[in-house]
């Protein structure tokens, strides 16, 4: 049994930053995900990229929030900024900024399945 964590914590130590990345965002999404995080908000999943290396979340809208023509650019850049000044404050993704790395945020229509808005902040936004 002492030998199997042993084994167990050595695997765990040879891990790259990458491969834990990709881990954690596939257990995330298995763990929390879909979950609703605001009003005609639910997000759906989470991945890890490695180009530009990084996380991408994918939200579903609904309601009033399912609706091509409300996605102005006016409306697209004030979520660009809300998500900005929510990573910003992320002390959860502290060591994933440090790194670099760049943060998707993609909103596709929970009735059509249609992509409605999209933003991606990297080092130079949050920084």
């Amino acid at each position: 049994m002492m030998v199997l964590g042993s084994l167990l914590m050595l695997a765990a130590c040879t891990e790259s930053f990458e491969d834990r990345c990709r881990r954690e965002a596939r257990e995330y999404t298995e763990r929390m995900c879909p979950r609703v995080i605001a009003e005609y908000t639910m997000i759906d999943s989470m991945v890890f990229v490695e180009e530009p290396i990084g996380f991408t979340y994918y939200y579903n809208v609904s309601g009033p929030l399912d609706d091509p023509e409300l996605m102005t650019d006016d409306v697209i850049e004030e979520f660009r900024s809300e998500l900005l000044r929510n990573l910003r404050q992320d002390i959860n993704l502290k060591r994933y900024k440090e790194r670099g790395l760049t943060f998707t945020y993609i909103y596709v229509s929970a009735t059509t399945q249609e992509h409605l808005a999209e933003a991606t902040l990297g080092p130079e936004d949050y920084n």
